[in-house]
C-alpha cells in the first residue's frame, strides 16, 4: 500500500484514479528511537535499500515488445495481452509470457462484480438488496444493515477503505513486507464490516472491506463459499485454469512467484483469506485476455457488470458493478480496473467504440497504469 490505509497514488493525469486498490507498498524506512549501535544501523539499512531493477528479456510479438520496452522502467518481469479490436489477441512479455502468473490485486473485483451480475440474472439478489436481507439477525444492529449491493459495487457505501483489524495489520505489513489481510476470514470479515460506520454515505469512497464484504454477502446468497461460487460461475465456463484463489499461503500452487516491492525489496505473497473478493486472484495475461474479451463482447459470465452503470460519478466517471468507466480525453470512454498488491501491479481495460483491450502484468508493485491508458488511446502505437 502506498499509504498505511491503502490511498492511492496518482502518477499524473493519464492515471486513472479511482481504482488503485491495493496500491504498491512504499518503503518509509523510519528508524525507531533507541537504536543501540552504529552496526544495527548499516544493517537496517542494508535490508530496505533499493535494489535495480532490470527489465527481463523480450518474449513474444516483437513488435509489441519494440513499442512498450522503453515504457517499463522500474519493472522486472511484464506480460501483456493486447487485444486489437479484430478480435485477435497478441501477446509479449519482458522475462515471462502468457503463462506466468502475477497477483492481480484489485483487478479481481471486477470478478467479484462478474458474480453480483450473475447473481441478479439468477434471481437471488437484486441491486438493491441490502446486507441485512441477506445475513438477517447477524446484520439487524449494524450501521451497515440498509447499505445495498449497488453501493459497495461502486464504493459509494460511506464505508472506510479498511476494517479497524485489517488498519492495525497494515501498518506493520507496510514495513515488514506481509500480506496485511491475511489471518481473517470471512466469517472474520463480514463481522469486521458489520463493526464499521459508514460516513458520506451517496460519495464515492474506495472501500476495500465494502467490496469484500460484497462478495461473500453474494456467497452466502448463493448457499456457499467466495472461492466455490467463483470458479463455479466464471473461472470453469471461461476454462481460466490459469487462474485461481489460494486464500492462505496453503493454497498457493507450486513455484507461484512472489513479487517486487517498488524500490526492488522482496514481498510475501498477499493471499488476503476472507478478503479475497477484493483482491486475491491470481491469474495470467492468457486468461485475462479471454475474460477481458467475453466481457467486451458480452460472451463471458456476468459480463453486464462492465456495461451497466449504476453511479455517475461525474460528466467524466462513472461505476459499473466493479468496474470504472472514465473519459481519458477527448470522448474516449475507458472501462478499467487496475490493482496493487506488495508486490505486483496489474491493468485491465477496454474501449467498448473500438474494441481495443489490454490487459498488463508485473511482479513489481509499480503502477502501469499510464501505459495501459495510453496503449488504448493510441498514445502508444501498437
Amino acid at each position: 500500500m502506498s499509504a498505511p490505509d491503502g490511498t492511492p497514488d496518482r502518477a499524473d493525469d493519464d492515471t486513472p484514479d479511482p481504482a488503485a486498490g491495493f496500491p504498491a507498498v512504499t518503503r518509509r524506512t523510519a528508524l525507531a528511537v533507541g537504536v543501540p549501535t552504529v552496526a544495527a544501523l548499516v544493517g537496517l539499512t542494508a535490508l530496505t535499500a533499493p535494489r535495480p531493477a532490470r527489465l527481463g528479456e523480450p518474449t513474444g510479438d516483437e513488435t509489441l515488445t519494440s513499442a512498450i520496452a522503453g515504457q517499463l522502467d522500474g519493472h522486472r518481469h511484464v506480460a501483456i495481452a493486447y487485444l486489437d479490436g479484430s478480435g485477435q489477441t497478441r501477446f509479449c512479455g519482458f522475462g515471462a509470457d502468457e503463462s506466468t502468473e502475477f497477483e492481480i490485486g484489485s483487478a479481481t473485483k471486477t470478478f467479484t462484480g462478474a458474480l453480483m451480475a450473475e447473481g441478479i440474472a439468477r434471481g437471488e439478489v437484486t441491486a438493491e438488496t441490502t446486507v441485512e436481507e441477506i445475513l438477517g439477525d447477524e446484520a439487524a444492529d449494524s450501521a451497515i444493515a440498509d447499505v445495498t449491493l449497488a453501493e459497495l459495487a461502486t464504493h459509494t457505501s460511506g464505508m472506510p477503505r479498511l476494517g479497524g483489524a485489517t488498519l492495525g495489520a497494515s501498518l506493520a505489513g507496510t514495513f515488514l513486507r506481509k500480506d496485511p489481510y491475511a489471518g481473517r476470514d470471512a466469517d472474520q470479515v463480514i463481522a469486521d464490516a458489520l463493526a464499521t460506520t459508514p460516513s458520506g454515505r451517496g460519495e464515492y469512497a474506495y472501500s476495500n472491506i465494502g467490496a469484500a464484504l460484497e462478495g461473500q454477502l453474494l456467497a452466502r446468497a448463493a448457499g456457499t463459499g467466495y472461492g466455490s461460487l467463483l470458479a463455479e460461475r466464471v473461472l470453469d465456463p471461461l476454462g481460466l485454469a490459469g487462474t485461481y484463489l489460494p486464500l492462505t499461503e496453503a493454497g498457493m500452487r507450486e513455484g507461484a512467484p512472489r513479487g517486487h516491492t517498488a524500490t526492488g525489496l522482496g514481498s510475501a505473497a498477499w493471499t488476503l483469506d476472507g478478503s479475497a473478493p477484493a483482491g486475491g486472484l491470481r491469474s495470467t495475461a492468457a486468461d485475462l485476455a479471454v475474460y477481458l474479451q467475453g466481457t467486451l463482447d458480452g460472451s463471458a459470465p456476468g459480463a453486464d457488470a462492465a456495461t451497466e452503470v449504476l453511479f455517475e460519478g461525474s460528466a467524466t466517471s462513472r461505476n459499473g458493478m466493479n468496474w470504472f468507466h472514465q473519459d481519458v480525453g477527448d470522448g474516449v470512454w475507458v472501462t478499467f480496473h487496475n490493482g496493487q498488491t506488495g508486490g505486483f501491479a496489474s491493468f485491465l481495460g477496454f474501449v467498448p467504440e473500438t474494441g481495443r483491450g489490454i490487459v498488463l502484468l508485473t511482479d513489481t508493485a509499480r503502477s502501469i497504469d499510464t501505459l495501459g491508458v495510453r496503449i488504448l488511446t493510441g498514445e502508444v502505437a501498437l
